[in-house]
C-alpha cells in the first residue's frame, strides 16, 4: 500500500546503527535504560558504559587533567614568573562572547593572586581580529612585559614576530585551526595542535583558558601559595558560567567535556548568577530558568552585538561588574546596541538576499557590498546559508583596499579547507570547518571569486546536502510515551553540535487538544494512560484544518522551563496522516 504523502512533502528515512543488537541489549540491561535511549546511544557511537556515564551525567571527574595539553607546564610556569618579578602581564582577548568571556575569567584570576594583570580586547573596525602591528606597539608603550591571548593567535606567526623584536614573549591559549605554520611563542595552549595529547578537541576559546587556570590553580596550592599569602583561594567552579555562556554562544561540539561545562555553568547561572548576567536577564525580562535556548537568543546576541558595532570592553565590564547598580550602564548600553545591530541587519539581509537569489545556480553563495557594516557579516552569511541550503560568504569592505567577512557552511562542510585552497589571493583567514574569516584586497576579488567557485565544484559530492531527506534514529508507540522516557530523553540534553535533539517517529499517534498560537503556530497533546505530553508546530497554522485522526509523526524533544524546572515539550518535524 502506498504511503501518504506527508505534510512537508519530505522523504522519511530510518537511520541505521553500526552497533549489533547485542550492543543495544547489552546497554538496556546493565544501564537500566529504554530500547529506545539505547538505539538514540548507539547511533551517537556511544557503546562503552563509561563513555554513555560520562554523556548522560557529566560529573568534574570526567574532565581530562589540563596538563595533557601541550605547553600547559611551560605556560603556567612562565605566568608564575611574571608573578614573581612583578612583570605587567596583557591577556589579550577577542571581541566575541568567547574571547570576552574567557579574557574576563583569565584577568580576575590573576588580579586576585596578586599578579599586574591588565586586559584587551580589540574593536573591529579600529583594531582588526586579533593580534595586530597597531595594537601590539600600543601595549608596548604601556610597559607590556608578557601577553596572553584567549581565542586567538593560533595563526599570528607574523605577529609572533613583532612581539619578540618589541621585547615582549608571547603566550597563546586558543581552539583555532592552526596554519601551516606555528607561531614562535613561548608556549601555545591549545588542543588543535598535532602534538597535543589532550584527549577532547571541542573546548572553545574560553574552554582552554579555563584549563590553564585548572593547571595554574593546581599548581599554586601544590606550592602552599593560599597559606604563604593569605590570599583567598579562589573557587573555579564559579567561573563554569562564563565557560558555559562561551560555549553554547561559540557553537562548539555539545560533547565531551562540554557537556560537564554547560550543565555546571547553567547551575551556576540559575543559581549564583554573577551581577551583570543577572542585571541583563532582568532588563530582558526572562523568566524561569536560563536554558541554553536563552544564551543563544537573549544573552549572547546582546553580548556580541558591542563587538560587533561598538567598544567591546563594555561586554567586559558587564561581567566583571560587582554590583546591579554597577550593571546598569553597561546593559543599558548592550541593548540600545543590539537595537542597532537588529536594525542594520535587517536592512543588509534584503540587500544581501537579492543578491542571493541570483546565485542559486552557484555551488556557493558570495555577496558583496563595500557599504555594508563589517560587523554583522557573520551574521548575514548564516541566514543566507541556511535560506539557500548553500555554503555563503559575506563580504565588505573594511577599509581602504581591504576587503573581509565571513564564511559559514551546513552539514560540517569544511569550508575552511577552502579558503586554504585559495591562500595566493588572501591576505588573511582562520577559523573552523563551519564558520571562517577572510580578507583580501580589492583587486583580488574576481580571483578568488573564480577560484573559490572552482573549487566549491569539486567538492560538491562532500557536501551531503538534501533538502527533501529526514532522518528518523527511531520509532516508538504512542502507549511507549511516559515520565520515564522524557526523563531519559531530557539526560540528552544540552542539545547543540554534534549532539543534536534526537528526531523520533511516533506510530499511528492522535493529536488532542489542538489549538493555534502566536503568529503561526500550533500545538497538541498526545495522551498515553491520562499523561499528556505536548506537542508545537512551528510556523504549521495550515496543517489546523486537517489534524483530525491519526498520524505517523516525527518529533524532536525540546528542553523549555516551566515554574522553574526543565520540562520536556515535543517539536513535531513532519506528520503522514494513517488510516
Amino acid at each position: 500500500m502506498t504511503k501518504s504523502p506527508s505534510f512537508r512533502g519530505l522523504s522519511w528515512h530510518n537511520l541505521k546503527s553500526h552497533s549489533s543488537p547485542f550492543i543495544v541489549d547489552r546497554i538496556r540491561k546493565e544501564l537500566g535504560l529504554s530500547k529506545v535511549v539505547a538505539e538514540l546511544l548507539t547511533l551517537r557511537q556511544l557503546e562503552k558504559l563509561e563513555e554513555i556515564e560520562a554523556f548522560m551525567y557529566p560529573r568534574f571527574e570526567h574532565c581530562a587533567d589540563p596538563f595533557l595539553m601541550a605547553d600547559m607546564e611551560i605556560a603556567v610556569e612562565r605566568i608564575l614568573k611574571a608573578l614573581g618579578q612583578g612583570e605587567s602581564l596583557v591577556v589579550y582577548g577577542d571581541y566575541d562572547v568567547d574571547g570576552t568571556a574567557g579574557a574576563v575569567i583569565l584577568y580576575r584570576y590573576l588580579k586576585r593572586i596578586g599578579l599586574r594583570a591588565h586586559y584587551f580586547i580589540p574593536e573591529r573596525l579600529k583594531d582588526g581580529f586579533g593580534l595586530t602591528e597597531t595594537t601590539l606597539v600600543e601595549l608596548k608603550s604601556r610597559k607590556t612585559d608578557l601577553i596572553l591571548t584567549v581565542d586567538n593567535g593560533a595563526t599570528a606567526v607574523d605577529e609572533a614576530l613583532i612581539i619578540r623584536e618589541l621585547g615582549m614573549e608571547l603566550l597563546i591559549t586558543d581552539h583555532h585551526l592552526l596554519g601551516d605554520k606555528i607561531p614562535n611563542a613561548t608556549a601555545m595552549v591549545n588542543p588543535q595542535q598535532p602534538n597535543c595529547l589532550y584527549p577532547f578537541k571541542g573546548l572553545c576559546g574560553t574552554g582552554v583558558a579555563y584549563k590553564l587556570l585548572q593547571a595554574l590553580d593546581q599548581t599554586l596550592t601544590k606550592r602552599g601559595y593560599w597559606t604563604e599569602t593569605r590570599y583567598i583561594r579562589p573557587n573555579l567552579m564559579r567561573d563554569l558560567d562564563l565557560v558555559c555562556l562561551a560555549t553554547i554562544a561559540d557553537r562548539v561540539p555539545l560533547t565531551g567535556e562540554n557537556r560537564f561545562f554547560v550543565k555546571a555553568g547553567l547551575e551556576v547561572l540559575n543559581e549564583q548568577p554573577r551581577p551583570g548576567l543577572q542585571a541583563l536577564m532582568r532588563a530582558s525580562h526572562q523568566r524561569g530558568r536560563i536554558t541554553p535556548t536563552t544564551i543563544s537568543f537573549k544573552i549572547a546576541p546582546k553580548i556580541n552585538a558591542v563587538g560587533r558595532l561598538s567598544d567591546p570592553r563594555i561586554g567586559a565590564r558587564l561581567l566583571l561588574s560587582h554590583s546591579l547598580n554597577e550593571a546598569k550602564p553597561y546593559v543599558e548600553k548592550l541593548l540600545q546596541l543590539n537595537c542597532e545591530r537588529q536594525t542594520i541587519e535587517r536592512e543588509i539581509f534584503h540587500s544581501a538576499l537579492r543578491q542571493a537569489s541570483e546565485q542559486t545556480h552557484l555551488n556557493a553563495i558570495i555577496v558583496f557590498d563595500e557599504n555594508w557594516h563589517p560587523g554583522v557579516m557573520g551574521n548575514i552569511a548564516t541566514k543566507i546559508s541556511r535560506q539557500f541550503q548553500k555554503t555563503t560568504l559575506a563580504l565588505t569592505r573594511n577599509q581602504g583596499e581591504l576587503l573581509g567577512g565571513s564564511a559559514r557552511s551546513l552539514d560540517g562542510f569544511d569550508v575552511r579547507s577552502v579558503l586554504a585552497n585559495c591562500s595566493d589571493v588572501l591576505e588573511r583567514f582562520g577559523g573552523h570547518q563551519a564558520a571562517a574569516g577572510l580578507s583580501l584586497m580589492a583587486k583580488n576579488m574576481e580571483a578568488f571569486c573564480e577560484q573559490f567557485q572552482y573549487l566549491m565544484s569539486e567538492k560538491e559530492s562532500e557536501k551531503h546536502i538534501c533538502e527533501n531527506f529526514l532522518g528518523i534514529e527511531t520509532w516508538i508507540n504512542e502507549e511507549d510515551l511516559s515520565p520515564q522516557l522524557a526523563k531519559s530523553l531530557l539526560s540528552f540534553a544540552p542539545f547543540g553540535t554534534n549532539n543534536p535533539e534526537p528526531v523520533i517517529g511516533i506510530r499511528k499517534a492522535k493529536p488532542h487538544s489542538i489549538s493555534l498560537f502566536g503568529k503561526n503556530h500550533l500545538k497538541f497533546n498526545l495522551i498515553n494512560h491520562d499523561q499528556k505530553y505536548e506537542v508545537v508546530a512551528w510556523d504549521s497554522s495550515d496543517w489546523y484544518p486537517h489534524l483530525g485522526g491519526y498520524f505517523d509523526m516525527v518529533v524532536s524533544p525540546q528542553i523549555i522551563s516551566r515554574f522553574n524546572q526543565n520540562t520536556l515539550q515535543f517539536r513535531v518535524l513532519d506528520l503522514r496522516p494513517v488510516s
